[in-house]
């Protein structure tokens, strides 16, 4: 499951060296993918858009391996063969809501199984973070953290940043789809650290999601 990368021999060495001391060392990309077919299935079977273009992004993910590797606290460099996603589910109108954690399943049917047993299951209360305060050290990093807006279109985020040297693990959020150009089209913003991720790697994220999609 996880690597620790000997940086001296790593074939990032030189990016990661470069940007680690950088007040921000990430990468903010917002860019817009074509959803329409998934949209259309997930209407058709009664089931969660929402699920199905987060397993387009967690198969994207788990795909390019540039999108997993992490620090730890000890400011070790980590590779994971597979990562999960943590979502915050919205609960109810006043906008509360409990993140959980949503494990990579290749197979479709069984991920959204999963994922919708997950998300019918969440407590009435309790620590809505508890996904991630809960979280041992070997899964703390494995992650990526993928909120949705469906009520709102953007055209470019920004996100919290936690450590000195850049966020962990990839930040994403989607947003409300849109008609463009005769195209049902979701917004998706990517915060990434650019020790780990260049733009090669995040324009092959967001052809893998289309692609994924459609």
């Amino acid at each position: 499951m996880k690597q620790i990368i000997d940086i001296e021999t790593w074939e990032r060495r030189d990016n990661y060296q470069f940007f680690r001391d950088f007040i921000n060392p990430c990468i903010s990309v917002t860019s817009e993918v074509e959803c329409e077919m998934a949209k259309e299935r997930a209407k058709a079977n009664g089931r969660s858009f929402f699920l199905h273009y987060l397993y387009a992004i967690l198969r994207a993910v788990n795909e390019i391996k540039e999108l997993r590797f992490r620090f730890d606290d000890r400011e070790q460099v980590l590779f994971y063969d597979k990562v999960d996603a943590l979502a915050p589910i919205k609960m109810n109108d006043n906008g509360k809501f409990f993140t959980v954690r949503i494990p990579w399943i290749e197979d479709f049917e069984a991920f959204h199984a999963e994922a919708s047993s997950i998300i019918r299951n969440i407590p009435e209360d309790g620590d809505p973070y508890a996904a991630e305060n809960g979280a041992s050290e070997d899964d703390r990093y494995n992650v990526i953290l993928v909120s949705a807006t469906p009520d709102l279109y953007f055209t470019s985020m920004t996100h919290t940043q936690h450590h000195k040297f850049g966020n962990n693990y990839p930040l994403l959020n989607v947003g409300k789809a849109v008609m463009r150009g005769g195209n049902l089209v979701i917004p998706i913003a990517l915060y990434v650290n650019h020790s780990f991720v260049d733009g090669v790697h995040i324009a092959d994220f967001y052809k893998r999601v289309e692609q994924y999609l459609k």
